[in-house]
């Protein structure tokens, strides 16, 4: 809501009109003052609005984290969702969290070996394309994942050679005793994991999905 004070004239008395010019630094004090109710330029933050109406948010300075405008809505940061649902209504939900390297022979050169993950460190892609176009077995190290994580291989060779996932950190939880690599060999196959809790704390990778594979 606009504010209106006193104006005085070229013309005016000072003295005459200093209950005019009180008046007037009161009335931009108590504006000030309700406005600080919401605003507080010493810590630097705003509070308790009812409604906030913008074309444009954007959250973080030299980082950007949250990017909200007329065609894009851009989460950069990683998101918890607490006692609620997340809706889709209308829309879908997209995966495009693709390694762009597919591990295959040549990316693992003569050891024939691609590690998913380290010891330290989460598989960091959803989606990997595995292939082999050579006659040794290329071996997939999938370590360990963060509980609730998901992960996609999908072959995408025609070549046809073999390629082996395993678990360096024994937490592959396969059917059958024994069973400790899982196996594909042709296009088209497939095998989705879901890393489940262990009862620990701890996760362990289980085969939910796919096509194609086999275990051993």
């Amino acid at each position: 809501m606009a504010i209106s004070v006193t104006e005085i004239l070229g013309t005016d008395s000072l003295s005459g009109s200093r209950i005019v010019i009180n008046d007037n630094f009161n009335i931009l004090a108590n504006e000030i003052n309700s406005m600080e109710t919401y605003f507080s330029p010493s810590a630097g933050t705003i509070t308790n609005l009812n409604n906030l109406s913008t074309e444009a948010l954007r959250v973080g300075l030299s980082t950007v984290r949250l990017d909200i405008n007329a065609s894009t809505f851009d989460i950069i940061a990683n998101v918890n969702v607490e006692g609620g649902d997340i809706n889709l209504n209308g829309g879908g939900l997209t995966r495009n969290n693709q390694d762009p390297q597919t591990l295959d022979d040549v990316f693992a050169g003569p050891s024939m070996t691609v590690d998913v993950g380290t010891s330290t460190a989460l598989p960091p892609y959803t989606v990997e394309r595995v292939a082999n176009s050579n006659t040794a077995s290329l071996t997939v190290q999938l370590w360990d994942g963060k509980i609730g994580q998901e992960i996609f291989f999908v072959y995408t060779g025609v070549a046809g050679g073999e390629v082996d996932i395993v678990s360096p950190g024994l937490n592959l939880v396969l059917p059958g005793a024994g069973t400790a690599t899982i196996s594909m060999n042709d296009q088209g196959q497939s095998v989705h994991l879901l890393c489940v809790d262990d009862s620990t704390g701890n996760g362990d990778w289980y085969i939910i999905g796919g096509t194609g594979y086999t275990v051993s």
